[in-house]
């Protein structure tokens, strides 16, 4: 009897767990604005340009090759977002091929309103760190976002000042 309650108890616990990493990311992209939209930056054009909240990226970029466009993270400074000449980049970010696939595919289902069966990364889960790449703009090379220097980049740009010493807010994208 003691191997089966152990066995029930695992599987209980696995069950759990798998849900509650489903429910997260569920709910991440249950938050944004289905209509609304982020930035993206085309590597290649060098420009910005925005894309649908559920757009995975890499994407296909406005005139490059495909796979010239990443996420962009814009950041202001200042009372004014909208003032573009006080925009800066903080970050561009990715995903990896199989990590691109499986978000893909779960947006797929939503869209029809379909029970997605794939495991469903939670965004804090070790896989989906190592499979988000990151990189400033000025960078050759791509990171993970659970390396050292992918967490540099993800918290630098935090400690950058306008010119009226102000820090920085993320942009919304237009």
């Amino acid at each position: 009897m003691k191997p089966f309650l152990k066995t029930a108890l695992i599987l209980s616990g696995v069950a759990i767990a798998g849900w509650l990493a489903y429910s997260s990311l569920r709910n991440s992209f249950r938050q944004r604005d289905p209509g609304g939209r982020v930035w993206f930056y085309d590597e290649s054009e060098k420009k910005l340009y925005t894309m649908p909240v559920a757009t995975m990226p890499p994407d296909k970029g406005i005139g490059g090759p495909a796979g010239d466009g990443e996420r962009a993270i814009v950041v202001s400074f200042g009372k004014n977002q909208h003032d573009r000449s006080q925009w800066r980049i903080a970050y561009l970010e990715k995903y990896t091929p199989d990590l691109k696939k499986t978000l893909d595919e779960l947006i797929l289902a939503r869209a029809a309103h379909r029970i997605f069966d794939g495991s469903v990364p939670s965004r804090q889960s070790k896989y989906f760190q190592t499979n988000t790449l990151v990189k400033r703009v000025e960078d050759h090379d791509w990171y993970t976002a659970d390396s050292d220097e992918g967490k540099k980049i993800l918290k630098e740009w935090r400690a950058w000042h306008g010119p009226d010493g102000s820090g920085p807010a993320v942009c919304p994208a237009d």
